[in-house]
């Protein structure tokens, strides 16, 4: 598979997955386009032997996303991305309600912990299957169920109360 097939496959998911984490648009562009120029860079060390082309371009991503939490040290939240949901109807009264629903919804995600939030980037924000996600985190599937079940389980209580 070619570079310009692996961007126009994985483009969109890898930054959805980046900005679930880090909740700041102008971050996620940077560390999505970080994220590409490795995997440019090392395209010829993928193997499928090793495992699946989603599999290794989701450990560079959360390699990457590692590193900017490491030499950040802080987590910005910006409703900026809010604005790329859009309310069919542009209403200023649907857009009102639409942005503090996800604006909500942003600040329970980000009162996961660490590995729940890694785990509902990557099955809501990439499209991962728990068996990937299981790749990704050293874990058993089964137990990826038990974190995402756990964390829809959190965000629910979080959203209702």
């Amino acid at each position: 598979m070619s570079f310009d097939d692996i961007y126009e496959k994985y483009f969109d998911r890898v930054y959805r997955f980046v900005n679930v984490r880090v909740m700041n648009h102008m971050d996620s562009e940077d560390i999505a386009v970080k994220i590409f120029e490795k995997i440019y860079r090392s395209l010829d060390t993928y193997s499928p032997e090793k495992g699946s082309l989603d599999v290794w371009v989701f450990t560079i991503a959360r390699n990457e996303m590692t590193s900017f939490f490491r030499t950040k040290k802080i987590q910005v939240v910006s409703m900026e991305c809010i604005s790329e949901i859009n309310d069919s109807t542009n209403s200023p009264e649907n857009i009102m309600e639409t942005n503090i629903k996800n604006e909500r919804l942003y600040n329970a995600i980000g009162n996961l912990n660490d590995n729940e939030r890694f785990a509902v980037s990557c099955k809501y924000g990439a499209g991962l299957t728990n068996i990937e996600i299981a790749e990704l985190m050293g874990i058993s599937s089964s137990n990826v169920g038990v974190v995402l079940f756990r964390s829809m389980k959190k965000l629910k209580k979080e959203l209702e109360g």
